[in-house]
């Protein structure tokens, strides 16, 4: 361990995003393990639900959009700064927010080495600088090696979503209205994503979901606007977040691209499906497990930016390459 724990309690700060955020439910499981610490967790409200019922955390501070805003996000640094005067702050945002927070803070502040430089030269070099180094940790590692010197393999650090038994019965009751009488597995689809280049166009969503349904049952699931000619039932913008958690633990497989969902799937334990295109296993985001499948296409611009923001400029993108057939045949596969 690199950093003495002199107290019981540490603050741990991470914003967002929601995939971010989930994957640090698994490295709070494993320091707990560990070193019997409590944590304090800052983070967007919206996020604040995952840590609900972790054994690891001691208390959550949700902040909402009006106290992460520039004129009054000093005044919540001060607060925060005085609330927690006697904890170390582990920093895992390593964000101008996390660093305007470390500059008021009052005891110790670690910051887990977030990688910014040799991301960028990967990211300009077209994958020629860098790459092996970037391979070495996914972000779970690079979060646990604030505390733990050596390497800890990644199934150690899966996220992990505490649904209590009230919210699974809640999900099957939600899911027997749905698919009354039902006898057949339920194939959860997410096909949104935070950044339009991450997900693939609605009309092979429809494609897939048309050519499961006669096997399988068909829900959609998550935030966005979903035409009215898909195959399935429609849970879109009707869970929340824990909702959502306990509906995907319900489920026989997610099928989605890489978004905050695909992690959420994994930290409840349902099989998991995950097209990846603009974003590459060096951003230290794939989930991993027995239940994980990954497809992708190799191609020479991949990854294109480090969040998948920028748009596509070829004819037909990474992730369109990956063909429906083979979505539905790997899905078949799975469930089979």
């Amino acid at each position: 361990m690199k950093i003495p724990l002199h107290t019981n309690t540490a603050v741990v700060f991470r914003l967002s995003a929601m995939g971010d955020v989930a994957l640090m439910s698994g490295v709070l499981s494993y320091w707990n393990s560990l070193y019997r610490t409590k944590f304090i967790v800052i983070t967007r409200a919206e996020f604040a639900p995952l840590f609900e019922n972790h054994p690891a955390i001691a208390g959550i501070e949700a902040l909402s959009k009006e106290s992460l805003e520039y004129k009054t996000y000093s005044q919540t640094c001060k607060k925060l700064a005085e609330k927690y005067a006697d904890f170390p702050l582990f920093d895992l945002h390593a964000s101008t927010r996390s660093r305007l927070l470390a500059h008021q803070w009052k005891t110790s502040v670690y910051r887990y080495n977030k990688m910014p430089v040799l991301r960028r030269l990967f990211l300009w070099s077209k994958g020629k600088i860098g790459k092996n180094a970037l391979l070495e940790k996914d972000v779970r590692q690079r979060y646990a090696s604030l505390l733990c010197e050596d390497p800890v393999a990644p199934r150690l650090l899966k996220p992990k979503i505490y649904l209590d038994e009230d919210e699974q019965t809640d999900a099957r009751n939600l899911l027997a209205e749905l698919f009354p009488n039902n006898t057949k597995k339920i194939v959860a689809i997410h096909p949104f994503a935070t950044h339009k280049a991450k997900t693939l166009p609605l009309g092979h969503w429809q494609k897939i979901s048309a050519a499961l349904s006669g096997e399988y049952q068909i829900l959609f699931v998550g935030k966005g606007d979903l035409p009215e000619n898909m195959y399935g039932k429609n849970l879109i913008n009707k869970t929340n977040l824990r909702e959502l958690c306990a509906v995907l633990s319900q489920c026989s497989l997610l099928i989605t691209g890489d978004s905050g969902p695909m992690h959420l799937a994994d930290a409840v334990d349902t099989p998991l499906l995950a097209l990846f295109g603009p974003t590459t296993k060096e951003w230290g985001f794939f989930p991993v497990g027995e239940n994980v499948h990954i497809l992708q296409k190799e191609m020479p611009c991949r990854p294109c930016s480090l969040h998948g923001k920028q748009k596509c400029r070829q004819k037909e993108s990474c992730l369109e390459k990956i063909s429906t057939e083979e979505i539905i045949a790997h899905a078949k596969k799975i469930l089979s």
